[in-house]
C-alpha cells in the first residue's frame, strides 16, 4: 500500500467520522423541529391597557422578539413578554394518575410514575403539586404542597388497583386547588383506560374545573395498545378548559406526550400589548410565537377567562347589501315596507270589494254551474295582462298536477273570495317575499332565505286551512240549533222553502250564509235537495248530509217532517254531549302522550345546546346511533299504542 493510498483512506475515514459527528450533533435540532407545537390563550384581561394575555405554550423561554402580534389587521409590538413564574406568580399542578392494575403489563405503570416523579423533582420554585390516584377507588395521595421531594416520594409510592375511576379522581383533584389570587392552575391527567367506575359525570367535572379556571393537560392512549384505550371524553373537557390532551399509540409516544403536557402546564406566558379596552369595542388578534399562530377575539373592558369565549369572530365579506344594515338602509327598508303594505292593502281591497255588480254577474255566482268561467272583469286582480298571464300559468300548473280542485275546495270552506289560480299566485308572491326578506336581513344567506321562505309558505297555508277548519266546526256546532229552528217554522205552518228562508235570515254566519246561498240557488231553478247537498259537500259535513238525506226521504214517502228534524237534532246533541265526555275523559291521556312523546327530543335538544360534548357521542359513535334509532322506533311504537288507546270514535 502506497503512502498516497494510505493518505486517501485516512482522509475518507476522518470525513466519515466528522459527518457522523455532525449528524449526531444535529439530531437534537431535528427532534426539536419535529416536536409538536402548542399555543393556547385561555385568559385575556382587557380592563386596562396594556391588555394582558395568559398563554399556554410549549416553550416559555420567549422574548418580545419571538412574538408577532397583528391586532385589527395592523402589526403591533408587545410591550412585555415574561413567564408567570419569573413574574412572581404561583402555579398549582394536580397530577391525576390512571392506576388501573392492567398497567402493570410491561411495567407501564412503573415507568409512568417514575417519569412523573423525575419531572416533579425538576420543577422550579413557585410550583405547588398535588397528587390523586384514579383507581377503582379515587384517592388523594398528596394535598397541595411546594415540597417537590415529598411529592416525588408520594408518586413513587403509588400502587395500582382494579378499575379506573378517572372522573371521580378529577373532581377530587379540583378540590385540592387553592383560591389564592395570581395563581395559575393545571390538572395533568394520564388516561390508559375508559372510565367505567366513576359515579360523577363529565358535566359536573367540567363545571367545577371551569369555575376554578383550571386547564386540563395530559397524555392518553389513542386506540388499543396492549389492551388499553384512554377515555375519549377527556378530549372535550380539555378543549373546554383551554388545555389539550396528547394522544399516543405506544409507550414511547405516551412518555413523550406526558413530558410535553408537564412542560406546558407548569408555567404560563404573560404577553401584554396596547389593545382594545372600551366596553363597546371588540379586539381581534393574531399571535405568532416562532412558527405557531393562534387567532382570537375578545370583548373590551372585561376579563375573559373562558377559552371558548375567545373563539375568533370573522366578519362577513363586504356585500352591496351592507347598506341595509346602516341607518340609511333602515329608513330605506322601512319606506319600502310601507309602500309594500299600502300596495297589499289596496290589492286586497280590490279583491274583496271588486267583482261584477250587474245582475248577470250576481246570477252567475249562484248559478251552480261548476264549469262556469269568470270574465276578465270579474275581479280587479286580473285587470292587467301581466297578472292575468301569471294567474293563467298558475291555474294550468295546478290543474296539470291535480291539486287545483283541492285548493278551490279549501277556499270555499274558508270563504275566501279568490279563484284558485289567484290564491296560488298570491301564495307564490308571499313565499318569494319571505325568501327576499330572509336573504337581505341575514347577510345574503341563501339557505336562511330558503328557510324563511318555507316558513312563510307553511304559515300562509296553515292560516287558510285553519280558517277553513274553524268555519266547518262552527257550521257543525250550529246544525242542531238550525234543525230545531227549522222544525219550529214547520210547526208554525211554514212550508220547507219558507222555513229554510226564515232560518237563513235568522241564523248567524256560517250557517246563515250557506243557507242563503242554497236558497238563492233554489230560486234560480235548482232542486232544494241538490242545493242542500251542495252545502254538505262544500263544507264536508256528514251530519248535514244525513239531515238532507232525511229531508229527501220524508219528502218522498211523507210523514211529520218537524218531528223527524227534532229527532235528528236531539240525536246530534246527545252524540255531541257524549263526544264531549269522551274528550274530557281522554284529555289526560292525550296530555300524557304529548308530554312523553315530546320530552325525549326536547330534553336532548336542551342538553345539546347546553353541553354539546356530553351528547355528541350519541351521534358520532356506532353504538350511540344504534341507540338513537332504537329510541325513535320504540318511541314511535309507544306513541302509536297510546294514540290507539285514547282514540275513541263516537
Amino acid at each position: 500500500m502506497t503512502f498516497k493510498t494510505l493518505r486517501l483512506l485516512t482522509a475518507s475515514a476522518l470525513g466519515a467520522v466528522l459527518l457522523l459527528a455532525a449528524l449526531v450533533g444535529l439530531a437534537p435540532a431535528f427532534a426539536q423541529s419535529e416536536s409538536p407545537q402548542f399555543l393556547v390563550v385561555h385568559n385575556v384581561d382587557a380592563t386596562n391597557n396594556p391588555v394582558e394575555l395568559t398563554v399556554l405554550t410549549g416553550d416559555y423561554d420567549v422574548t418580545t422578539t419571538d412574538v408577532n402580534l397583528v391586532a385589527e389587521g395592523e402589526q403591533v409590538s408587545p410591550t412585555s413578554v415574561e413567564s408567570a413564574i419569573e413574574a412572581g406568580d404561583n402555579v398549582e399542578v394536580v397530577f391525576v394518575v390512571d392506576s388501573d392494575a392492567k398497567l402493570q403489563r410491561a411495567d407501564q405503570f412503573a415507568a409512568t410514575i417514575e417519569q412523573i416523579a423525575s419531572r416533579i423533582e425538576g420543577l422550579p420554585d413557585g410550583v405547588s403539586v398535588g397528587v390523586v390516584s384514579a383507581g377503582s377507588r379515587d384517592q388523594v395521595r398528596l394535598e397541595m404542597t411546594a415540597d417537590k421531594a415529598k411529592a416525588a416520594r408520594t408518586v413513587r409510592s403509588m400502587s395500582t388497583s382494579n378499575g379506573s375511576a378517572l372522573f371521580n379522581a378529577m373532581l377530587r383533584g379540583a378540590d385540592l386547588f387553592t383560591e389564592e389570587a395570581d395563581t395559575y392552575r393545571t390538572m395533568i391527567v394520564t388516561s390508559a383506560f375508559t372510565d367505567e367506575d366513576s359515579v360523577v359525570t363529565p358535566v359536573s367535572v367540567r363545571s367545577e374545573l371551569v369555575r376554578r379556571n383550571v386547564q386540563i393537560l395530559g397524555a392518553r392512549y389513542e386506540g388499543e395498545v396492549g389492551g388499553t384505550v384512554g377515555d375519549r371524553r377527556l378530549g372535550s373537557l380539555a378543549n373546554v378548559t383551554g388545555g389539550a390532551l396528547f394522544d399516543a399509540t405506544n409507550s414511547v409516544e405516551f412518555a413523550s406526550a406526558l413530558d410535553l403536557a408537564i412542560g406546558i402546564g407548569t408555567d404560563r406566558l404573560i404577553v401584554a400589548y396596547e389593545g382594545q379596552t372600551e366596553l363597546t369595542e371588540r379586539g381581534d388578534l393574531t399571535m405568532t410565537i416562532r412558527d405557531t399562530s393562534i387567532s382570537l377575539s375578545y370583548r373590551g373592558g372585561r376579563v375573559t377567562d373562558k377559552p371558548l369565549a375567545l373563539e375568533p369572530i370573522t366578519d362577513p365579506p363586504a356585500s352591496p347589501l351592507d347598506i341595509l344594515r346602516t341607518k340609511t338602509g333602515l329608513f330605506l327598508t322601512m319606506g319600502l315596507t310601507a309602500v309594500g303594505v299600502l300596495a297589499a292593502v289596496w290589492s286586497l281591497g280590490n279583491i274583496f270589494a271588486g267583482g261584477e255588480s250587474t245582475l248577470e254577474g250576481m246570477l252567475r255566482r249562484y248559478s251552480g254551474e261548476e264549469d262556469a268561467e269568470l270574465d276578465e272583469e270579474e275581479t280587479a286582480l286580473v285587470q292587467t295582462a301581466l297578472v292575468k298571464k301569471a294567474v293563467e300559468m298558475t291555474e294550468s300548473f295546478a290543474e296539470d298536477r291535480g291539486f287545483l280542485a283541492r285548493v278551490e275546495e279549501t277556499l270555499e270552506q274558508a270563504r275566501i273570495p279568490l279563484r284558485a289560480g289567484e290564491a296560488m299566485g298570491i301564495f307564490g308572491i308571499v313565499t318569494l317575499v319571505g325568501f327576499g326578506l330572509g336573504f337581505v336581513f341575514t347577510g345574503g344567506s341563501f339557505i336562511r332565505g330558503a328557510i324563511l321562505a318555507a316558513l312563510t309558505a307553511f304559515v300562509a297555508s296553515w292560516a287558510v286551512q285553519f280558517k277553513a277548519r274553524r268555519r266547518i266546526k262552527a257550521f257543525e256546532a250550529q246544525l242542531p240549533d238550525m234543525l230545531q229552528l227549522l222544525a219550529g217554522t214547520l210547526r208554525a205552518g211554514y212550508s220547507l222553502p219558507q222555513g229554510l228562508e226564515a232560518v237563513a235570515n235568522e241564523i248567524a254566519e256560517p250557517m246563515g250564509y250557506e243557507m242563503t246561498r242554497a236558497m238563492t240557488e233554489a230560486r234560480l231553478g235548482r232542486e232544494i235537495e241538490e242545493a242542500l247537498e251542495g252545502v254538505a259537500e262544500r263544507l264536508d259535513s256528514p251530519d248535514f248530509a244525513w239531515a238532507v238525506m232525511a229531508i229527501s226521504i220524508q219528502r218522498e214517502v211523507g210523514g211529520n217532517l218537524n218531528e223527524l228534524l227534532m229527532t235528528v237534532s236531539d240525536t246530534m246533541v246527545a252524540r255531541e254531549r257524549l263526544a264531549g265526555e269522551v274528550r274530557a275523559l281522554t284529555a289526560e291521556g292525550k296530555l300524557s302522550a304529548a308530554i312523553l312523546g315530546g320530552l325525549p327530543p326536547m330534553l336532548g335538544l336542551i342538553m345539546w345546546v347546553m353541553n354539546p360534548a356530553y351528547i355528541e357521542s350519541l351521534f358520532t359513535t356506532g353504538m350511540g346511533q344504534i341507540l338513537v334509532i332504537a329510541g325513535i322506533i320504540s318511541g314511535g311504537i309507544g306513541l302509536a299504542w297510546m294514540k290507539k288507546v285514547i282514540t275513541i270514535n263516537v
